[in-house]
């Protein structure tokens, strides 16, 4: 552009008031300011070549006023007359634009033609999506937009290489020609997750900068699941693991680390979902026991994939406890003693105590509830860890 506004520097504006003034004879009979009867020029040139422009007169001298007309806009010159003959020279800065560029002077016109270059500019390729499954059917889009060293969209037909490099030493290469400035191609995945480079080259010497894609593992082939006890105590706290075997797709690729995986158990507490990610190619769920004894089965899901079902039988936690009511003034207080395991130590501090819709937590395994007599149940039995008892009546 700069180079352009140069000549527009270089080139002389003609007002109205200079033509009436060039009109004026100047030791001649003819004209100074004069018309152009014929343009001559070439047809067709490549971006950036200097085109000559020949200009027939009728007068012997003077100067002509010749426009070109392009994708810069218009741009005025003078062309100097010599016995009728006059030369015009559209330098670079000019022509370095492909499209037609339009020769004006008078009533003669003359079109050129400007052709784009050879390819010179690789831009980095448009990738997308930049994520796709390793299944050797998944595909992404790669486009080019080629242009010669003026920026020009190079023509159609021009060949392009598209070029990926894939995990496992793997890749091609593609030849899309160039349409209305832009060539494009679907890559497909391979079999193997991991990085994928794509670049385009043209020529064999014009290379583009390297775009990366991910080629992901798909969904998971299998799930073998395995429980660390097949037995435990249900008293609330104990942890039992489960581990899954490698997790692999069907092309042997390992799980991406953050794939989600849930566990759903029924067991004597209810149902529920404990919800773990891959990590290292594996998932691994810490399940904490029930607080009733009873089995517990369950299974792993992956994106719709169900592991093998395993069971998990939870004994008693818990073998005898003492419970009693007394009156005390104007409350009931429920005393709760010897809370007793099957080793006969004293159950877990903090274990929840039940009775009717009031709570406490055992502590050396002992508690006590105190309710307003008003609002006593005295009939609600008392439940620990899966274990009912009725409370013996304390005479006041």
């Amino acid at each position: 552009m700069e180079r352009i506004a140069a000549v527009f520097l270089m080139a002389l504006v003609i007002t109205a008031g200079d033509i009436a003034a060039e009109m004026m004879t100047v030791g001649s009979a003819e004209p100074r300011v004069i018309a152009i009867d014929a343009l001559v020029g070439p047809d067709v040139i490549n971006a950036g070549e200097t085109a000559t422009i020949e200009t027939q007169s009728a007068f012997t001298t003077g100067v002509a006023e010749v426009l070109v007309h392009g994708a810069y806009g218009t741009l005025r010159f003078e062309v100097a007359i010599s016995n009728g003959q006059g030369r015009l020279m559209l330098p670079p800065a000019v022509t370095q634009h492909a499209g037609i560029v339009t020769i004006e002077s008078g009533h003669s016109v003359e079109v050129i033609e400007i052709l784009p270059g050879e390819v010179t500019t690789l831009v980095a390729p448009l990738v997308g999506p930049r994520t796709i499954v390793a299944n050797g059917a998944d595909e992404t889009l790669a486009v080019l937009l080629p242009t010669d060293r003026f920026g020009n969209q190079v023509a159609d037909g021009t060949d392009t290489n598209i070029v990926w490099e894939q995990p496992g030493d793997a890749g091609s290469t593609g030849t899309p020609e160039t349409t209305d400035g832009m060539a494009w191609m679907l890559i497909p995945s391979g079999e193997v997750a991991g990085p994928t480079t794509v670049r385009a080259t043209a020529n064999d010497t014009v290379r583009g900068a390297a775009v990366r894609i991910d080629e992901v593992p798909g969904m998971v082939a299998d799930i073998t699941l395995t429980v660390s006890e097949p037995s435990g105590l249900a008293d609330g706290r104990s942890v039992i693991v489960l581990d899954t075997d490698e997790l692999t797709d069907g092309f042997t690729n390992t799980l991406a680390d953050g794939t989600s995986a849930q566990f759903s158990f029924d067991g004597p507490s209810g149902q529920g979902v404990v919800s773990s990610t891959v990590q290292n190619g594996v998932v691994r769920i810490e399940l904490t026991g029930p607080t009733a004894p009873g089995q517990l089965t369950g299974y792993l899901d992956i994106h719709g994939v169900a592991s093998n079902e395993v069971a998990i039988d939870y004994t008693t936690a818990i073998t005898s406890f003492d419970a009693r009511l007394e009156a005390i003034g104007e409350e009931i207080v429920l005393r709760v003693d010897n809370a007793l395991d099957p080793a006969g130590a004293f159950i877990a501090d903090g274990t929840h105590v039940t009775w009717g819709d009031q709570r406490a937590s055992l502590s050396r395994g002992s508690a006590e509830i105190w309710v307003p007599a008003a609002l006593a149940d005295t009939t609600a039995p008392v439940e620990i860890l899966g274990l009912i008892s009725q409370p013996e009546q304390v005479a006041p």
